[in-house]
C-alpha cells in the first residue's frame, strides 16, 4: 500500500525534464527534416509513378486515418510533409505543444505508412517517440495537475519504451544461434549492403573483435534497462551506446536506426549548461 501511495505521490511532484523535452523535439525534428530531404529527392519512388510500397488492403477507419498515402500521391505527401515541419517547429516555441505535436504524429504515421519497404526500426522509434511527446506540455507543470501528471507518465512511457527496444532485440538475438556462439557481427558485416569497405578490411582480420563486438551488444542491450535507471552508471551506459548506434548509423548504413535511438536517448539525459530557455516555456509549478 505503501509502495502505490509512493508511485502516485511521484506523479504529483514537479515535472523537471523540460530540457530533455526540448531536445526530444529538436531531435526528432531534425530526423524528420533529414527523411523529408531525402524521401523528396525519390519523390516518384516514394508517392509517385514507381511507388516501392505497395498499396495495402485496409479495413478499419484508425488504419486508413493514418494511411492515407496508401495510395500514392506525390502532392498530398509534400503537403503533409510541410504539415510535418510547421507543426514541429511550433511545438518548440509555441504553447500549443500537444495539439501540434499530435498534428506532426499523425502527418508522420501517413508518411512513414506509405514508405515502409523504404524505413527502419528508427522511422518507428520517432513514431512512438512522436506519439507521447503529444501527450507532453511542458510548459504546464503545476503540481497536484492532472497535465503535470501526464507529463511525468508520458515521459516514463518514452523511458519504458527504450528499454523495451534492447529488452526484446536481445530476446530475439539470443534464440539464434550466430548471437550465441559470436559471429553474427562477422555474417552481417559481410554483407556489402551493411558495411563500409574500410570496416570489412578491418574486422576480417580481426575475429577477436568481431566476437568481443558480438557479445558486447548482447550484454548491452540486456543490462541497459538495468542499468539505465542508476545514476551514478547512467552517463556512462549511454555514451557506450551512443558509440554503438554511431557505428550502426555510419559503419553498417543503417542511418536513420542508429540517429533514432542517439535522439531517443535524450529522455535519459541532456548536458547541463547554463543556456536559458526562457524563449522555450515558462514552467508553472505553483501549488
Amino acid at each position: 500500500m505503501k509502495n502505490s501511495i509512493k508511485i502516485l505521490a511521484h506523479f504529483n511532484t514537479p515535472f523537471t525534464e523540460e530540457r530533455n523535452v526540448l531536445f526530444l523535439r529538436i531531435g526528432v525534428l531534425i530526423f524528420c527534416l533529414i527523411n523529408a530531404i531525402h524521401n523528396v529527392t525519390l519523390l516518384e519512388y516514394c508517392w509517385g509513378e514507381y511507388k516501392m510500397s505497395p498499396t495495402l488492403s485496409l479495413g478499419k477507419f484508425s488504419s486508413n486515418f493514418v494511411n492515407l498515402l496508401n495510395e500514392g500521391g506525390e502532392g498530398f505527401a509534400i503537403l503533409l510533409i510541410i504539415i510535418q515541419l510547421l507543426c514541429l517547429v511550433g511545438a518548440i516555441f509555441l504553447k500549443y505543444k500537444r495539439i501540434l505535436t499530435f498534428v506532426a504524429y499523425l502527418a508522420s504515421a501517413n508518411l512513414i505508412n506509405s514508405t515502409y519497404l523504404m524505413n527502419s526500426g528508427g522511422h518507428h522509434v520517432i513514431l512512438l517517440i512522436l506519439f507521447f511527446l503529444s501527450l507532453i506540455n511542458e510548459g504546464h507543470s503545476i503540481v497536484n495537475s492532472w497535465s503535470n501528471a501526464i507529463n511525468k507518465a508520458a515521459m516514463l512511457a518514452i523511458k519504458i519504451q527504450v528499454c523495451m527496444i534492447y529488452f526484446i532485440s536481445f530476446l530475439y538475438k539470443i534464440i539464434g544461434q550466430s548471437w550465441l556462439d559470436g559471429s553474427a557481427l562477422w555474417q552481417t558485416l559481410m554483407l556489402d549492403e551493411y558495411t563500409l569497405p574500410i570496416f570489412k578490411e578491418i574486422f576480417v582480420s580481426n575475429h577477436f573483435l568481431l566476437t568481443f563486438g558480438t557479445y558486447f551488444v548482447l550484454a548491452y542491450q540486456i543490462l541497459f534497462p538495468i542499468l539505465i535507471w542508476v545514476k551514478k552508471v547512467r552517463k556512462w551506459v549511454l555514451l557506450c551506446g551512443v558509440g554503438l548506434h554511431l557505428f550502426i548509423a555510419f559503419g553498417m548504413g543503417l542511418f536513420t536506426f542508429g540517429i533514432a535511438m542517439v535522439v531517443a536517448y535524450f529522455a535519459f539525459y541532456v548536458p547541463e549548461n547554463k543556456i536559458s530557455f526562457k524563449w522555450y516555456y515558462k514552467p508553472s509549478t505553483r501549488a
